[in-house]
C-alpha cells in the first residue's frame, strides 16, 4: 500500500509545472448569506449470492443542507439525511417507514485568524475530521461510503466540542465528544477523542496532495467498550486523475472491545475522456484472531454537468451529476461478521447509479 501511495504521488508532482504558485491551502466553501447543500444517490442492483439472487431499488444516499452567515467570522449548520429504517437484509422498519429522515449536522461553527495562524471551532454535532477530510478528496460516495465509515462503524458526526488550527500546509484538528455518533445518546462518563493533522505536502493549480494522521481513543456504551483508532491517509488530486487511501490499526470494532484488526482501502478515478470516467476502489478489514472483510470494484461515468474543477475546494462545494454502471465484490472469510449496514457477505453486486451534488449561494 505504502509503495503504491509513493509511485502514485511521484507520478502526479511530475505533472506539475515549476513555475506554478501555491494557493490557498485550505480554502472554505463561499458563504455570502445562505449556502444550500443537496446530495442524492439512487440506484438500481442486482446482488448474486449464495441462496435467491436479490433485485432491488434503493437510495443510498439522500442529504440536504444548509449554512448561514453569523457575521464575518462564524456559521449555523444543519443538514439531514435520509436512511434506511432498517438493517440490511431486514424488513421491519420505524413505525412501518423504509426509509427516515435523521439529523447529521447541527452546529455553530467561528473562525480567526491571527497573522498567518486560523483557529476555528465548532460545538453540536459535528462532523468527524477524519472522514471529513476524507470526504473532501472522496469522489466515489455514490458508490460507496469511506472503509472507515463502512467497515470500522466510524460516525460521520457526533455531539462534541471541536477545535482546529491550521497555519501554512498544516493543520492540526482536535474533537472531543460522546462517541456513539448519531445512533445513542452518551451511555457512559467517558469521553472520544480525536486527533488528526493533515498537510498539504503539494498545494498547486494543477496537483494537490495531502497526507494525515489520526489517533482516536473512546469507549462505546455501558460496558465502555473500548474504540480505539491509529492511522494515515493520503488524499491526491489533478485535473485528469484522483485517488486516495488510508489505513487504520483498530482495537475493538462495533460491540466487540476483544476485536483487534487493520484495515486499508484505496480508490482511484480517472477521466478518459469528457465526459467519461472510470474508477477502482478497494477495502479489506483483517481481524488478527482470523477473520476478513474484503470489497473490490470498478465502475465508468458519465458526467453531463461539473460546475468547477478546482482541485482544492471541497467535494460537497462542486455541484455534478454523474450515471454509474458499477461492479462490486465482497468476499467475507473466517469469523469477519459485518457490521450491521455493511456489505452482505459473499456476493458479486451490479448497480446503476444516478447521482447529483448541487450547492447554491443565496446572496
Amino acid at each position: 500500500m505504502k509503495y503504491l501511495s509513493l509511485v502514485l504521488m511521484l507520478g502526479l508532482v511530475s505533472t506539475a509545472r515549476a513555475d506554478e504558485e501555491p494557493h490557498d491551502y485550505y480554502p472554505q466553501p463561499l458563504i455570502e448569506k445562505l449556502r444550500l447543500e443537496l446530495e442524492t444517490y439512487a440506484q438500481a442492483r442486482v446482488v448474486a449470492r449464495e441462496g435467491d439472487d436479490l433485485i432491488d431499488f434503493r437510495l443510498d444516499r439522500g442529504e440536504l443542507g444548509g449554512v448561514t452567515a453569523l457575521g464575518p467570522w462564524a456559521t449555523a449548520e444543519l443538514r439531514v439525511e435520509m436512511i434506511r429504517s432498517a438493517i440490511e437484509g431486514g424488513s421491519l422498519g420505524i413505525d412501518g417507514d423504509s426509509t427516515v429522515a435523521r439529523l447529521k449536522f447541527a452546529q455553530v461553527t467561528g473562525r480567526y485568524r491571527f497573522g498567518q495562524l486560523w483557529v476555528d471551532g465548532a460545538l453540536g454535532f459535528v462532523p468527524d475530521p477524519w472522514v471529513r477530510m476524507h470526504e473532501d478528496a472522496y469522489t466515489l460516495k455514490a458508490l460507496s461510503r469511506i472503509g472507515s465509515e463502512r467497515l470500522l462503524g466510524w460516525p460521520t458526526s457526533d455531539l462534541a466540542l471541536f477545535v482546529r488550527a491550521a497555519f501554512g500546509p498544516a493543520r492540526l484538528s482536535l474533537h472531543v465528544g460522546n462517541g456513539e455518533g448519531l445512533r445513542f445518546p452518551e451511555r457512559n462518563n467517558g469521553k472520544t477523542t480525536t486527533a488528526v493533522l493533515e498537510f498539504a505536502a503539494v498545494d498547486f493549480e494543477t496537483v494537490r496532495i495531502v497526507a494525515a494522521a489520526v489517533a482516536r481513543d473512546g469507549s462505546l456504551g455501558v460496558a465502555s467498550i473500548r474504540d480505539r483508532r491509529f492511522g494515515g491517509g493520503v488524499t491526491a488530486a489533478t485535473p485528469w486523475v484522483r485517488g486516495g487511501g488510508e489505513v487504520v490499526r483498530a482495537l475493538g470494532v462495533g460491540d466487540r472491545g476483544e476485536a483487534e484488526g487493520w484495515l486499508a482501502s484505496g480508490w482511484a478515478e480517472g477521466r478518459i475522456l469528457d465526459p467519461l470516467f472510470v474508477s477502482a476502489r478497494f477495502s479489506t478489514l483483517g481481524y488478527d484472531a482470523g477473520g476478513r472483510s474484503t470489497t473490490i470494484g470498478g465502475a465508468i461515468a458519465v458526467e453531463p454537468w461539473l460546475e468547477s474543477r478546482e482541485l482544492a475546494q471541497p467535494e460537497r462545494a462542486r455541484g455534478r451529476v454523474r450515471l454509474w454502471l458499477a461492479v462490486d465484490r465482497v468476499t467475507t472469510s473466517g469469523a469477519a461478521v459485518p457490521l450491521p449496514g455493511a456489505d452482505p457477505g459473499d456476493a458479486t453486486i451490479v448497480m446503476l447509479i444516478a447521482s447529483a451534488l448541487a450547492p447554491t449561494t443565496l446572496d
